[in-house]
């Protein structure tokens, strides 16, 4: 399968130009949506509205482009990683990778879920573009199912993201590898 990496001067693959778009596209919206989801906890139902209305959008914007990036993983081998790096250690990236690509598909399926099965949702506004009805039928198990999920795995990404970012940090600063330039724009 041809890989659309590019080689530095280093030495060193970088992620296509489309992988890095998909990366920090998610990652920032990831970002904006626990934020989001923060801001509006406890508040009364109608201001906690005004915080959760693009929560809902944001997340199908995730489970879309989630769908997209491993579409093109599939399709575009990723730079291989650096020799340096101890076998147990891409072990581990490629699990925390995949397990990314399973939280980045269940948790906006869980929230659809979860105010799809009430039976007395609104449909979503996408960004004032269109609406989305998220209606699955009500079904107070289903919806009772959905937002346990929803904020169960809530805690498994945050701290899944974190070790990412130390990943990254002790390649980077540690082992002195340029990995944070392999996803760099």
């Amino acid at each position: 399968m041809p890989s659309l990496s590019i080689m530095e001067s280093d030495g060193m693959a970088k992620y296509s130009k489309i992988a890095i778009l998909f990366h920090w596209l998610i990652a920032i919206l990831i970002g904006a949506n626990v934020l989001l989801a923060n801001l509006g906890e406890g508040l009364p139902p109608a201001a906690r509205a005004a915080y959760m209305s693009p929560h809902k959008a944001i997340g199908i914007s995730i489970l879309i482009l989630t769908i997209g990036r491993i579409l093109w993983r599939l399709a575009n081998r990723p730079p291989a990683l650096p020799d340096k790096v101890a076998g147990w250690q891409a072990k581990a990236g490629h699990t925390a990778h995949m397990l990314f690509y399973v939280l980045m598909i269940v948790m906006p399926l869980t929230g659809w879920l979860m105010i799809g099965a009430k039976g007395n949702a609104a449909p979503v506004d996408f960004f004032g573009l269109f609406t989305l009805d998220m209606a699955v039928g009500k079904n107070a198990m289903l919806a009772d199912i959905g937002n346990e999920g929803h904020e169960i795995l809530a805690t498994p990404l945050i701290v899944l993201i974190g070790l990412h970012i130390l990943g990254a940090l002790k390649h980077q600063f540690i082992d002195k590898m340029p990995f944070i330039q392999r996803m760099w724009p």
